[in-house]
């Protein structure tokens, strides 16, 4: 029997912009995404937001309001998602990071604009769907 000593996880991180509120983002990812229904609960410490989970094939996912992040204030939520149990892979930076091919699925979603970082953490690329072009477009955004 091989002895596997390099397991990887995988993680990302999606910020979206949504002109409706948390619940009805959810609603919005579950039918998408095709995933369970998010449960809502408020948080135990400050500040105290609701927040909603799910888990999906071996990720557990938080659906939040943004609160202090270096990303757009256009930008109110965000969607992080890890795979379960990987606390040695996270401390040994041994994820993969699925940020970017996320955003890019979901800015196919109903009135959705998502950013996420690129891997060297110099840029953010947004995501939207161009109604009018019926095209998924992309912008590349330098950090400061």
């Amino acid at each position: 029997m091989h002895n596997l000593q390099n397991v990887t996880g995988a993680r990302l991180e999606v910020f979206i912009q949504y002109e409706d509120d948390l619940k009805k983002l959810g609603s919005t990812l579950q039918h998408y995404l095709d995933i369970s229904n998010f449960r809502y609960e408020y948080r135990e410490e400050e500040p105290y937001d609701l927040i909603g989970y799910s888990e999906v094939f071996g990720f557990e996912i938080e659906l939040t309001y943004i609160q202090s992040r270096d990303c757009s204030q256009d930008y109110q939520f965000i969607l992080e998602a890890f795979t379960t149990d990987s606390f040695q892979e996270l401390f040994d930076n041994n994820m993969y990071d699925l940020s970017l091919w996320m955003a890019r699925y979901l800015s196919l979603c109903d009135n959705v604009i998502t950013m996420a970082k690129t891997p060297d953490k110099k840029y953010m690329q947004k995501f939207y769907y161009d109604s009018t072009s019926f095209k998924r477009e992309s912008v590349c955004i330098k950090l400061k």
